[in-house]
């Protein structure tokens, strides 16, 4: 695949000299592109603010300053240049956080040279024309200041787009029912771009809702809570069995006494199965902020169908390993699990409509 666009300047951050080599002379060079290197985030940062390149090739992980921090750097700074995030697999997740952050796009090691080339021409293409003012992609984070112009409307599908397919994608293949919902709620905030995220679901046994995960802005990573919590608002949703916004979380003393204080625009998706709705997936945003507008909505509906397939792939695969430890199956549990099986495969096609659904909102490819 020979590049279209040749003679841009592309910085490659890596700290392996081997890295290195192997990009710039197998893949840079040869398709015309003019090389700089750092091999650590300080010097990164500084090469990008001095040499100003046209595409910075960056490493997640960094000594000195890692991958993240220096995307945080140079959007507090303004600087608009392009960066592709290059990982391993396993830290797809720290990818996604990457792409909130402002990288245009991320490549799994190992990677072919094909997929680096379509990654660089696609970032390239995507630079502010020369002489333009500097911007730093989203510098509030729910901007109100009027509506975003549709260029960047459509970036903003397209990344968000390959996060949910991502997401969907790892979700499905976890077989843990806990590291599915911290996964969940963790998605919830970097897809919808919220402050708090929720994951309800009724307990066998319990009358009462159960708050499973939870995490705040100030929280790292999400956690497990596990305790009963009647939240107004989840369920509203989960009596409605579809999804609600409000701009303004509704009065629940539920919610306050886990958050500590009121909480800003809320918006809710249910976890369908069976044609019944079996938890909710709740997203809030401090007080002040923007609303969740429609296509926030699509995302977090798509998010909670993803959750409900992996829960019940979890559950079905759990239900099978206990049923292989008898010397044998009767016909009564390989009927139910076939059932199982089959309810899957339905789940399983009502998420691939609702991708489908969401991408046909972004319009014909050029």
């Amino acid at each position: 695949m020979e590049a279209e666009m040749a003679g841009e300047t592309i910085l490659i951050v890596e700290d392996r000299r081997e890295s290195i080599v192997h990009l710039a002379n197998n893949i840079l060079k040869p398709n015309g592109y003019q090389v700089l290197t750092a091999m650590d985030g300080q010097r990164g940062l500084k090469r990008i603010l001095v040499d100003k390149p046209d595409l910075v090739i960056l490493d997640l992980n960094l000594p000195k300053m890692d991958g993240l921090e220096v995307l945080k750097a140079l959007q507090e700074r303004g600087v608009t240049t392009p960066v592709i995030l290059s990982t391993f697999y396993g830290s797809e997740q720290v990818a996604e956080q990457a792409l909130q952050l402002g990288a245009v796009d991320y490549v799994v090691k190992p990677y072919r040279a094909e997929d680096m080339l379509r990654a660089i021409e696609s970032a390239l293409q995507r630079r502010p024309p020369a002489g333009a003012p500097s911007s730093g992609g989203d510098q509030a984070a729910h901007p109100v200041d009027g509506p975003m112009p549709l260029t960047r409307q459509l970036e903003r599908w397209v990344r968000d787009m390959n996060i949910l397919t991502r997401v969907g994608k790892a979700l499905v293949a976890l077989l843990d029912e806990d590291r599915i919902c911290i996964r969940s709620v963790e998605a919830a905030i970097y897809i919808i771009r919220a402050d708090y995220a929720f994951l309800f679901m009724p307990r066998e046994g319990m009358p009462q809702l159960c708050l499973c995960a939870i995490r705040g802005p100030h929280d790292r990573r999400a956690h497990l809570w596990g305790q009963p919590l009647d939240s107004r608002f989840a369920l509203q949703v989960l009596r409605r069995g579809e999804a609600l916004a409000q701009s303004r979380a509704p009065s629940d003393v539920a919610m306050f006494e886990v958050v500590g204080k009121p909480l800003g625009p809320i918006a809710g998706a249910p976890l369908h199965r069976a044609g019944q709705t079996v938890g909710v997936l709740v997203a809030a945003r401090e007080p002040k902020s923007a609303p969740f507008n429609e296509s926030d909505i699509e995302w977090l509906n798509g998010l909670a169908d993803y959750t409900a397939i992996a829960l019940r792939n979890a559950r079905a695969c759990q239900q099978m390993a206990q049923a292989a430890q008898p010397p044998g199956l009767d016909e009564q549990q390989v009927e139910a699990l076939r059932r199982e099986l089959a309810q899957l495969r339905s789940e399983m096609q009502t998420a691939a409509e609702t991708v489908q659904r969401l991408s046909s909102l972004l319009g014909p490819e050029n």
